[in-house]
């Protein structure tokens, strides 16, 4: 907490007055990162007019925010795994908030069962989260290649799915 204070430019009294300890900080961070991540990926794909392009961009904003943030990929992704039922509680909301938007989009243009187009969108986020945990470590491919194969990986398989008769 010491460290925490002294980055923060706060003395570790100020810290304490809004977090009981560690957990309570990290949580917070967690929350905050979550919800940025989770923010940037939904503005990125309300922003597309083709299901193409909705792939493409929230699919380079999540690498956006990872290239940016690597810290907080880790926080998200990594160091929590396993951990505290309360930091594994928040990481299920984000996945949650996050199958759920995509999901919904699945369902619209497919008609699929909404549980069904979430199990998709799990996995096109955990195919994601994947490359990302392997990619943060090496860099040795450039992002927008890396976008962009994620993506026609995606797009090919979504591509497949039966579209909704409209009528």
């Amino acid at each position: 907490m010491e460290q925490i204070a002294s980055r923060a430019g706060v003395t570790k009294p100020v810290l304490y007055q809004h977090f009981q300890g560690k957990k309570e900080l990290y949580l917070a961070l967690l929350e905050t990162e979550m919800t940025s991540l989770l923010g940037g990926v939904r503005s990125a794909i309300e922003a597309a007019k083709t299901n193409h392009e909705r792939i493409r961009r929230g699919v380079g904003a999540y690498f956006e925010f990872i290239d940016s943030n690597h810290d907080s990929f880790r926080l998200l992704f990594r160091e929590t795994m396993g951990a505290d039922p309360e930091f594994r509680d928040t990481i299920d909301r984000f996945h949650d908030a996050a199958a759920g938007t995509i999901g919904a989009i699945i369902a619209d243009e497919t008609g699929m069962p909404r549980e069904e187009s979430e199990l998709l969108a799990r996995g096109l986020m955990g195919m994601s989260e994947a490359a990302a945990s392997w990619w943060v470590e090496r860099r040795s491919i450039d992002k927008g290649e890396l976008v962009r194969d994620l993506t026609e990986l995606a797009w090919r398989g979504l591509a497949g799915l039966p579209r909704k008769q409209e009528g």
